[in-house]
Parts: C-alpha cells; structure tokens; sequence
C-alpha cells in the first residue's frame, strides 16, 4: 500500500473516531439537561406547589361520595346563601319576560344586578318555594306555586349552585310535580338539597368546595296532625314522598333530633369539615323569632352545626351567636335571611305586612378557611341586604337589588328614583340584624 494511501486511512478513522467522540459528548450532554430539568421541575413542584387552572367563572364544586381524604392542605372559600324565591304570578306571567314568538320565559334579567354577588362565590344557594311543571295546564300562583322551567335556567345562569326544595311549598303539585322539579334541578346542573330521588341516598350532600368537604342538610315543617299521615302545608303527602322529603314534626322533636344527629354523624365519616343546616321553620310575617325556633336552634348548636340559615316567614328574623350547653362549641343562627325574589310588595300587603319588610332579604357570605393545621374556621361573615324592586311597563317588572350602598344605587344601576326607597329597606334590614352581625363579627375567627 501507498504511503499517500496509509496516510488517508489513518486521517479517516481519527476523523471517525473525532465524531463518535463528538456525538457522546453531545448525547450526553442531552441527558445531562432533562435529568437536571426533572429534578429542578419536581424541587419547584414542592416549594411552589401549581394549582389547577380553574374554569371560566366560578370553580365547581364537587359531591363528595369516596372515603375522606386524609390531605389538609390550606384552603380558603366562600359559601353563600340567598333568602327565599316565591313564585307569585305577577312575574311568573309578565309580558316582560315572555318571548311572544315561541310561548318561552326568560327571567335572567331579574338577577342582573345581584348576579355578580351571587356567581363571586365559590358556592351559592337559594330557597326555591314551588314546583316547576311543564306547562300543559298553565302556571300558577299563591296559594299552590307552579312555574316554568325557565326559572332553573334563571339560576344556573345568575351563578346559583344549589337549590333547597325543602320549603312548604315542595309539594304544591303532588308527588308527580316534586319528583318533575327534582329532576329538572339536576338536569340543569344544579344541585338539590332538603330532597332526594330515592331512600338510598343521603338525607344530606356534602360538597368539596375549594378543597374543604362542606356538609349540608335542610328541613322543612310539617303540618302533620296528631296520629295523622305526614303533610305539609295541609298535603298530605304519599308514603313514598314522605321518605325523600326532610321534614320535621313540631310535637315530636326527638325523632328529628335522633334523625338529625344519625345524619351528622354520618357527614363525619364521609368527610364533611364544616356543616350547615337550613330550617323552614317559624311565623309568616314575624320579625321576630319564637322560643320554639331558639329553643330548636339550641339543639341544633349542641349537635355540632356551625351555621343555621332560616327561612319561611317571609321577612328578616334576627341574627345570633349561640353556644352550646357544654360550652365548647358556637353557632351562627340567621333565624330568616327574608324573601330574595317575591310579589309581596308593601301595597298588596297591607293586611299582613304593611310596612315592606316583605320586600327584604340579605344574602349571607361565609368566608371558611382550613389552616396548615387542618383547623377550619369561619373568618368572616357578610350580610349583604337586598331589595325587590317592582316596576310596571308593559308588566309587572322585577328586580333584585343589593342595599349595601343606597346613595350609589341610581348611579350603578341606572335606574332613576329609587334611592329613598332603597335607604328604607337597608334600615329596615338593620334594624333588625345589625345587633346580630355586630356580636357574630366580634367572635370571628369562630372554629369549626
């Protein structure tokens, strides 16, 4: 072999060895950054933990059905409730929301000024007093409630998350009306309290909002008569209703209690941090609650709730702090937090209530927090006073307008000449709850 011929063999396996050298070298190099990236990328993971990317609008929150979860993580979050929803005729039926074309309502522009109050939350409720039907045979108002459905599409769209069915008024029509309502509630996403669809099911729900398990359960009177059938409302109801009903006999306590009690207890092992109850209960028109319902509220704070919210009479009841018998545990009590959405404007209530504390609400905001130690708390506790307001133009027109700031209410809704009558339902709702809200705010933090 040539020396010109050597010469080129040797430079081309020094050459090929130069490459397999370069792309070791730049392999490894490969290697080196994604196994320095996974250990950065799970140090990041630990000290600043990503959290999930929540949905447009409010996050949703989830039932909770599978064993407690052992993780107590810091968590802040917001339960809110609003009063009562009436289904009086006036707007059930109004021009206004009637579309003429197709014979459907929409009553979304009702909650155009509070839906920004309501959908803000993590989780809102409402009272829903009423069955929705189909339509067939018209709608109805006082005293049998039946409307359409476009009033669940009404909720879901103002931010409304749960609706309580437990009123006197579930069964206005009939065991085939409550089970209709029960399931358009779901059908539009919206969760059912105070009911349920079989005896299977929990008398209660508990809902992971924000990552704290939040325990809810509702009743509602019974007009049973000694040694009768169970009814409500003067209905009797059938025996199959009876049992997805959560209902109460006021001259027979104890088995609610027992029941009660059974279903907290149950909560517990299912996860449940923090409970609220919602009692219809009490006197139409009453600004004031009766022993009875104190003394029922009492019971319910010696078992263990952390927050009663009240409904039925149709006006605001005061609000309270109450401790239990052994001292180791508090209750906030809103006794009636009054009517969210009714007709009962003060010149058709002339008879029962002429002085318009029928055309108030609040709506209740509960800011609940878990520490690093797994303690959950109520931080704060805002009472948002509400309003109806009824105008007629073509028909009866609604509005629910929040109170808090009267002076500014023309100014951010739009609407001239209400500002007197405003400043008059905030006072109204003040003077009934601010001794209240004042003895709640000053217990705050108050431990589950």
């Amino acid at each position: 072999m040539s020396e010109l011929k050597r010469h080129r063999k040797k430079q081309k396996r020094r050459k090929s060895r130069h490459l397999l050298a370069g792309s070791s070298a730049f392999y490894a190099g490969v290697f080196s950054c994604i196994a320095a990236a996974i250990v950065v990328s799970a140090l990041l993971s630990v000290y600043f933990p990503t959290a999930a990317k929540p949905e447009k609008g409010k996050p949703k929150a989830v039932e909770v059905s599978a064993e407690p979860s052992t993780a107590k993580k810091p968590a802040s979050i917001t339960y809110t409730a609003a009063g009562d929803i009436i289904l009086h005729k006036p707007f059930l039926e109004s021009p206004v929301y009637l579309d003429s074309q197709d014979g459907t309502y929409d009553y979304t522009s009702i909650f155009t000024y509070c839906k920004d109050l309501l959908s803000e939350a993590d989780y809102t409720s409402v009272t829903f007093e009423g069955s929705l039907v189909d339509g067939s045979n018209g709608y109805s108002g006082y005293p049998m409630f039946q409307g359409p459905d476009a009033l669940a599409d009404a909720l879901a769209a103002s931010g409304i998350d749960m609706v309580n069915l437990a009123s006197n008024h579930v069964y206005d029509a009939a065991e085939e009306g409550f089970l209709r309502t029960l399931d358009v509630i779901k059908q539009k996403n919206l969760i059912p309290c105070g009911v349920r669809s079989s005896e299977e099911e929990n008398r209660y729900t508990i809902q992971d909002i924000g990552g704290i398990k939040v325990g809810i359960i509702s009743y509602v009177y019974e007009t049973t008569e000694a040694g009768g059938a169970p009814s409500i409302n003067g209905i009797p109801l059938s025996d199959s209703a009876s049992a997805l009903i959560n209902s109460f006999d006021y001259n027979d306590l104890d088995s609610f209690y027992t029941e009660l009690q059974d279903s907290l207890e149950a909560m517990e092992k299912d996860g449940a941090e923090y409970t609220i109850a919602y009692m219809h209960w009490g006197t139409e028109y009453q600004t004031q609650q009766s022993q009875q319902q104190e003394e029922i509220a009492q019971k319910l704070c010696d078992l263990g709730i952390d927050v009663l919210i009240g409904s039925h009479p149709h006006v605001i009841q005061p609000v309270d702090l109450l401790t239990s018998t052994n001292g180791e545990h508090q209750m906030v009590c809103a006794y009636a937090i009054g009517n969210f959405l009714s007709n009962q404007q003060k010149e058709y209530m002339q008879a029962e209530m002429p002085t318009g504390e029928t055309e108030d609400g609040y709506v209740l905001s509960l800011s609940i927090d878990r520490d690093k130690k797994g303690n959950i708390s109520l931080t704060d506790a805002v009472f948002t006073p509400t309003w109806v307001y009824r105008f007629d133009d073509v028909g009866a027109q609604f509005y629910i307008l929040p109170v808090n700031d009267p002076a500014a209410l023309e100014t951010s809704t739009g609407i001239s000449g209400i500002s007197a009558e405003a400043q008059e339902s905030a006072s109204r709702t003040g003077a009934i709850i601010n001794e209240g809200v004042e003895k709640v705010r000053a217990a705050l933090p108050i431990r589950s």
